[in-house]
């Protein structure tokens, strides 16, 4: 047997080969955990674009590692017999593991019957496998089965090692050791452990504490969407009254003004998801707005929206947003509201009637607003609940969990200009 030296460059693998060994063995860690933890509702979307992310790394990474094998010679086995019939069993099916649990996900993903689409890590663009959607079912057995299988080989992984290094104390641990030191193995050992139970934990503390992880990227989001103070909006306080209107002075009355939203207003939209809720914004969006804040039944407003800047913080939800079972925005690029009718309900409270046409579909919308400041420079803010059945949108498997009402609620300033 060759001796575990640092002189016998066969006793130890090559530089390679330990990167490889220790990027795998902390992928795999967090893989699985994150796997296991993770929520399998609409709350983990963010979760579940991250485990098809790292599970594409880890397919890859292990591919190199079996082309680095066949051009770099391993070390020669340390013990034969059944244990070393049992140690290559545990490597040859770690392998088999490791490339088929990615693929079985691959697979599961390309079959699904809503169809997400795969950006790896937020950004780079990942093909469907052209399969059957009749795979599905047994793909998804296959896969969690897999997850198992591999979790139950790395603890035998583990176990052959411990019984090296403090049983038979052969050094095998230098071998995969930087720099040929058994405690630098045994430290990045211990640090894979901690980090599929510290994966595991956080994940699940964060399920419970929220009733459903939600991912920093959606609560950046959540920064930039106007807050839902605007149900107090939706019909007069106890003991309000609409304004009456006096005739002489409607008869005084000169044309409303028009006014010019500034730049820097906001157009937030939220839907609910079980427990949790999804929160976006649309940053491309204007209006042509006739209106007398004293006079609202001569108001005048249309409101247009591209429905391509709709933007939840994650870029494969957005692509979501744009196909056919919710926007489908390159067929309906805009969105478009316009006033029928405008009465005020309390002091500076308003309540408008009109008419939203949203992929292809017209259908009656009201919406509610307050205005603050004075004569020609007004700030507004105001809310709508509209029901997305009635125009299509969110029609397939992805759409399922969500609820039926989406809350609209906007803020900005405007300029008047008389007429």
């Amino acid at each position: 047997m060759a001796t575990l030296g640092s002189s016998n460059p066969q006793a130890r693998y090559s530089t390679g080969a330990i990167v490889l060994h220790w990027l795998i063995a902390l992928a795999l860690a967090f893989q699985l955990a994150l796997g296991f933890s993770m929520p399998k509702n609409a709350s983990g979307f963010a979760l579940f674009q991250l485990h098809k992310s790292v599970g594409v790394t880890i397919l890859v990474l292990t591919l190199l590692r079996l082309v680095w094998r066949l051009t770099h010679r391993p070390p020669a086995a340390v013990e034969g017999g059944f244990q070393g019939f049992l140690a290559k069993a545990v490597h040859t099916l770690l392998y088999v593991f490791m490339i088929g649990a990615p693929l079985t996900g691959w697979a599961l993903v390309s079959t699904d019957a809503t169809g997400i689409p795969t950006l790896l890590y937020g950004t780079i663009p990942w093909p469907h496998l052209p399969l059957p959607a009749g795979l599905n079912e047994p793909l998804e057995e296959t896969h969690e089965l897999l997850a198992w299988i591999g979790l139950a080989l790395v603890v035998l992984h583990l176990a052959g090692a411990l019984r090296h290094q403090l049983l038979l104390k052969d050094g095998l641990l230098r071998r995969i050791g930087p720099g040929g030191s058994a405690w630098a193995a045994g430290l990045l050992a211990l640090l894979v452990v901690a980090l599929y139970f510290g994966t595991g934990m956080r994940i699940s503390s964060w399920v419970m504490a929220n009733g459903g992880y939600r991912p920093e990227t959606h609560q950046q989001a959540e920064a930039n969407v106007v807050p839902a103070a605007a149900p107090v909006l939706a019909a007069p306080a106890p003991g309000d009254t609409p304004t009456p209107t006096d005739s002489a002075t409607d008869a005084a009355a000169g044309p409303p003004p028009t006014w010019t939203i500034q730049p820097g207003g906001r157009l937030g939209f939220s839907v609910g998801s079980g427990d949790d809720s999804y929160r976006g914004s649309f940053s491309d969006w204007s209006g042509t707005i006739t209106f007398d804040p004293d006079h609202p039944e001569t108001a005048d407003i249309r409101i247009e929206v591209r429905l391509a800047s709709a933007s939840l913080g994650d870029a494969t939800q957005d692509e979501m947003l744009q196909g056919g079972d919710f926007f489908a925005s390159a067929a309906n690029p805009t969105a478009t509201w316009r006033s029928t009718s405008v009465r005020q309900t309390g002091p500076n409270r308003y309540s408008a009637s009109g008419t939203l046409s949203l992929k292809g579909v017209s259908k009656p919308q009201s919406l509610t607003f307050t205005l603050s400041g004075a004569d020609l420079r007004r700030h507004v803010e105001g809310s709508a609940s509209i029901d997305r059945n009635a125009f299509g949108v969110g029609t397939g498997e992805s759409a399922a969990g969500l609820a039926g009402s989406v809350s609209l609620s906007f803020a900005f300033d405007a300029v008047g200009r008389a007429q």
